[in-house]
């Protein structure tokens, strides 16, 4: 029994600081790694939205240089029905109810995609109300006011549907005109660029001028190129979620082992 007790006394002392350590490392490692891959995607997806994919012959369009087969529309042009769907000023309470559906908030879409956690809710029975104001799967939400103005993210495919939020707005795109992600990527040039800034309509809050909006230049290239870009592009953007949610494991591993050193 002395034995076993030696035995045991003589194992290294468990250290968690390592891997924490560790962790830490890692966490370096991936933001290093999220941040070279957007920067690359921004470069890339300036370049793809203004000279596309293998054109060698250009012209000088409303908005600038363009490859032939292009056109320049304004935004209201490719968007269903030529509108764009204001939030609601606001919206009932959830209610007791368990059932509810997620409100695109400004805060959800904030990072240029979105995070459901941060939406709001609406009691089901009460969204039916709101059937105006409702977001589909592919549908872009822009916030259009406060601290994330020109904020855009699109739903994803899957996205089993929200309404959208006071100081945001709908945008539906014409799919016979205009891919929604091509469309995601091109507003999102547009406010990583700080173009939209410039449509401020506050006096003090930011705040977007919607006919601004409506009459935004879009670079349209044909349709099947249309796709390929956006093809490109949502590729790189499945890399830098990926790298985040890569990035949130370990920061989880990181906090357990530092739970576990204080226990």
């Amino acid at each position: 029994m002395d034995d076993e007790l030696m035995d045991i006394e003589d194992e290294p002392a468990l250290d968690a600081g390592e891997v924490i350590e560790a962790a830490d490392t890692a966490a370096r490692s991936i933001e290093e790694l999220i941040g070279r891959i957007f920067e690359y995607k921004h470069r890339l997806m300036e370049r793809l939205l203004a000279e596309g994919i293998g054109h060698s012959r250009f012209r000088e369009g409303p908005a600038g240089r363009i490859p032939e087969s292009w056109r320049v529309v304004p935004l209201q042009e490719v968007l269903a029905g030529r509108k764009i769907v204001e939030g609601p000023a606001s919206l009932p309470e959830p209610g007791d109810g368990a059932a509810t559906v997620p409100v695109i908030l400004p805060e959800s879409i904030g990072s240029l995609r979105l995070h459901e956690k941060r939406c709001g809710a609406v009691a089901k029975d009460r969204a039916r109300k709101l059937g105006e104001y409702a977001v589909a799967g592919s549908d872009i939400v822009m916030a259009v006011r406060g601290e994330y103005a020109g904020a855009s993210a699109i739903m994803p495919v899957f996205f089993e549907g929200g309404i959208v939020g006071p100081e945001c707005v709908r945008l539906t795109a014409d799919t016979g005109l205009c891919e929604p992600f091509f469309l995601n990527n091109v507003l999102h040039s547009y406010f990583q660029s700080g173009v939209l800034y410039t449509f401020n309509a506050g006096n003090g809050e930011m705040a977007i001028d919607l006919d601004m909006l409506r009459r935004l230049m879009i670079k349209l290239p044909p349709l099947p190129e249309q796709k390929r870009i956006a093809d490109i592009l949502l590729s790189l953007s499945g890399e830098i979620v990926a790298g985040e949610d890569a990035l949130t494991r370990v920061r989880s591993i990181r906090g357990n082992f530092i739970s576990a050193e204080d226990e």
